[in-house]
């Protein structure tokens, strides 16, 4: 009975208009909800961009030496325990040094005895020296003399005749009468010189002696020249060109032979003297005058070697800092360079942490840090500050990164080599500045927008930016195209 109520109103032309209306409305919602935006915004503010770098790092002391005995021996003394203080230049180790100490002293004595002057006793001593070498060297050139005359006379001038003469001839044959003429101007040569020679004995005496050996020794080569040239005359001789018998040319080389031998031995008796009267006078001139400045150098530098050879048989602390290592004990042999001993520096401790090459251009010498220690929590702050950066890059599993070194700004008990911090550098901060979130930029390869949202609040539209310093938490500094109080759109559904 309802049902053919409800279709007899059906067929009411009102109703009928009524139905329709209302499904155009419907219909007309239904097209038009879709064109609505739906998005989240927020309101443009004042604030602080903070840029960060985030790494992690390792705690170690600011120094730390590891000690060793640059040569090997047995250790007579240790003088510290791990945990004692010590400064720099302590001695932390010894070695046995009695041997190397006498060397020290042996050197340092001779180096005094070099420096000092002489006492009256010792240069009456060096002058008597001196005398008795003067007066040896006086007596060998009249005793080279008397040797000399009697290889001329008794021997060379055999085989001349007048030797004495200013025109002595040469008695026995030679290859050309060239190097006869030669021998006999040798000959007048020689008694010119032994004549000067003898000339000069009557005045010399034991204080021009040292120049008059000299002109001796000349003499006594041009003596040496004559009976060289003639015992090569007399070498040549024989039956057959000479008409002499083999015995008369024998004897003949005998007698050269025992001619130069006795030049020889003025010779040597010249030159002895005259070679221990040079050694002398040195020797006499150097005790007078003491050492030169050379040689008392050279023996200084015997000491320093010594004195360092000696500082090689202790080890001294090279920083102020805490004995962490003391590992060997007296009585034990220990090898050139085997560590037994290390200091760490009480001058705080430092952080080094490896910082990827696409942050490591934010980073500056100076950057403040918030450090935190695995230790202590995430919520336990130990300040610090950026103190190196590596100009070269360390590459890590395949990654160029670079060292950066930071130092605690405060010294803190709590702090312990080896521990991991995680550090938060700030590397640039700008504040009082507008800022937005990152996320409500629209960013393409020709512009930046940002999308302010309508007074209805039902709409935005896109506005160009110009941007500053980029924050670690999401924000950004916008410098131009926005006021404090706008609304721009975060993210569309």
């Amino acid at each position: 009975m309802k049902k053919r109520s409800f279709f007899r109103h059906l067929k009411n032309k009102y109703v009928i208009i009524v139905v329709v209306i209302v499904l155009i409305i419907i219909g007309y919602r239904y097209a038009h909800r879709s064109t609505t935006p739906t998005f989240e915004s927020t309101t443009v503010s004042v604030g602080t961009v903070i840029e960060q770098v985030s790494v992690t790092g390792t705690v170690s002391p600011m120094g730390k030496a590891e000690l060793a005995f640059k040569k090997g021996g047995v250790i007579t003394s240790i003088s510290v325990q791990v945990g004692d203080h010590v400064k720099k230049g302590d001695v932390i180790a010894s070695l046995d040094n009695a041997g190397d100490r006498a060397a020290l002293a042996s050197a340092q004595a001779t180096l005094d005895d070099m420096s000092r002057t002489l006492t009256p006793e010792e240069l009456s001593v060096q002058t008597a020296l001196l005398d008795s070498a003067k007066q040896n060297a006086l007596n060998a050139v009249h005793d080279g003399y008397a040797k000399a005359q009697d290889a001329l006379v008794n021997y060379t001038d055999n085989f001349f005749t007048n030797p004495q003469s200013v025109n002595p001839s040469l008695n026995i044959r030679t290859d050309s009468t060239i190097e006869q003429t030669n021998i006999d101007s040798e000959r007048v040569i020689v008694s010119d010189a032994l004549n000067a020679w003898a000339q000069g004995l009557t005045t010399v005496d034991t204080d021009t002696i040292s120049s008059f050996m000299v002109t001796v020794n000349k003499y006594l080569m041009t003596e040496k020249g004559l009976m060289s040239d003639l015992s090569g005359v007399v070498g040549k001789l024989n039956p057959g060109n000479s008409g002499l018998s083999q015995t008369i040319i024998d004897t003949d080389t005998a007698t050269m032979n025992t001619g130069l031998s006795s030049i020889n031995s003025a010779i040597d008796t010249v030159t002895s003297a005259q070679t221990a009267l040079s050694s002398a006078k040195s020797n006499y001139d150097l005790k007078l005058s003491g050492n030169s400045s050379q040689s008392i150098a050279s023996q200084q530098a015997k000491v320093d070697q010594a004195q360092a050879t000696v500082n090689d048989d202790s080890i001294v602390s090279p920083i102020d800092g805490i004995v962490t290592q003391a590992d060997p004990n007296v009585g034990e042999f220990v090898a050139a360079g085997q560590s037994g001993f290390a200091v760490q520096s009480d001058n705080g401790f430092k952080i080094e942490a490896y910082v990827p090459e696409a942050d490591i251009a934010k980073v500056v010498v100076g950057d403040l840090a918030s450090s935190t220690l695995d230790a202590y929590g995430a919520y336990v702050d130990f300040p610090a500050k950026v103190i190196t950066i590596d100009p070269a890059e360390t590459v890590l599993q395949g990654v160029p990164t670079y060292k950066v070194t930071l130092q605690f700004v405060a010294p803190d008990t709590r702090i312990r080599s080896g521990m991991t911090s995680n550090l938060e550098i700030l590397t640039h901060q700008a504040s009082g500045v507008i800022e937005i979130p990152y996320r409500a930029l629209t960013i393409t390869s020709t512009s930046t927008t940002a999308r302010i949202v309508s007074t209805d609040g039902k709409s935005y539209t896109s506005t160009p930016v110009t941007t500053g310093l980029k924050g670690s938490d999401g924000t950004i500094e916008i410098i131009s195209g926005l006021k404090v109080g706008d609304n721009v759109v975060t993210y569309v559904k």
